[in-house]
């Protein structure tokens, strides 16, 4: 069964973004991750794979006929789609851990240099350069022309897209390690000391905060009512969007690092019990559970009727979103701690063996 139309329109919807068009982590500025491509039902062929000998914590981001990631030796890499050559690789002065955002020809990331980047797709040189307080470890978010990004020094920022300027900075007081999401003039992040802070993107004002018992590193996935997130604490946790009450939440085995997907009235979101989970919003308890070989830190992603999730067991797996039935898997020489990008029936992804991987 194919749904493009659906999935497309609401791709559009939940990236709806001040500015130009923007490309980032995980689909689109409300983390839900949702792809508008048919499924990639089996793993024919690796098209080509790119090794740029360190390794890779981030997700790749597709913009045009490129692809760009960074790795942990502080190199931003833009690569040619179809062929897998590189176009040209740009050097900060520290690991690059978070993935970037694109819009208007600029390739926005964080560095642990402190340092927050504009990089130009065209050359690869810097378009501008903005210091923070602290190593940046996390994905930039764009809306409305200003980029959000969080520090390990617990300071998040609103830099101005096409000058780095500082417009403001709110202080949470602990490390940031969440990227943001932002949609409707709210932006979300959570904290190492269990808050989830929902400010007002225009000014960075507090509009309220939730606490879990631990710290949240994952990132926060917004839908109409509901912002989800997991937890150290080892919950996933539903919160609502307007009011920063808990509606509900499920207790897994382990630590959740994963960001969650968002689809239909499911959640699905990894743990580090080694377990994908498919809860159902109505139910509030796992509709199935599927079972990896090692922590699922990886945030998955959905396209038509497959879920892609890696894992530290080295693999990418694709499972059947409706039964949990595994549908193949592809195994690499590291752990797997990014989301998947797909994109017309091909898939790409990063691994901790130092490659990014394009397959269909």
């Amino acid at each position: 069964m194919k749904r493009l139309g659906f999935v497309l329109a609401l791709s559009l919807l939940i990236t709806a973004c001040g500015g130009g068009k923007v490309d980032m982590y995980r689909g689109g500025a409300s983390l839900t991750g949702i792809y508008p491509s048919n499924s990639v039902e089996k793993i024919n062929n690796l098209l080509w794979k790119y090794n740029s000998k360190q390794p890779i914590k981030g997700s790749a981001t597709i913009s045009g006929k490129h692809i760009f990631f960074g790795n942990q030796e502080g190199y931003l890499f833009a690569i040619n789609l179809e062929t897998g050559s590189e176009k040209w690789r740009f050097k900060t002065a520290s690991s690059i851990t978070g993935t970037p955002a694109i819009m208007d020809g600029v390739v926005y990331i964080g560095s642990h240099d402190g340092k927050v980047y504009g990089v130009r797709i065209e050359t690869g040189q810097e378009y501008w350069s903005s210091q923070t307080s602290g190593a940046v470890t996390t994905s930039p978010a764009i809306d409305n022309k200003l980029v959000f990004i969080g520090n390990v020094k617990g300071d998040f920022y609103a830099l101005e897209a096409d000058s780095g300027r500082q417009k403001w900075r709110y202080q949470a007081d602990s490390s940031i390690y969440s990227s943001p999401s932002v949609n409707d003039g709210t932006l979300y992040f959570g904290t190492e000391d269990g808050n989830l802070f929902a400010l007002s993107a225009e000014g960075g004002t507090e509009r309220w905060r939730f606490k879990a018992q631990k710290a949240i590193y994952g990132s926060p996935v917004i839908t109409k009512d509901a912002i989800y997130v997991g937890s150290q604490d080892t919950s996933v946790y539903a919160i609502d969007r307007n009011t920063g009450q808990m509606k509900w939440k499920y207790l897994t085995e382990g630590p959740v690092y994963s960001t969650p997907a968002v689809e239909d009235g499911m959640v699905y979101i990894g743990s580090n019990d080694g377990y994908l989970y498919a809860i159902s919003e109505t139910l509030q308890r796992p509709k199935w559970k599927f079972k990896l070989n090692d922590w699922v830190i990886s945030g998955p992603v959905i396209a038509d009727t497959m879920i892609y999730v890696g894992s530290y067991d080295n693999n990418l797996y694709a499972i059947d979103k409706k039964e949990g039935l595994k549908k193949w898997q592809f195994s690499t020489q590291g752990a797997i701690s990014s989301s998947a990008t797909v994109e017309k029936e091909k898939i790409y992804f990063t691994s901790q063996d130092g490659s990014l991987y394009a397959a269909e």
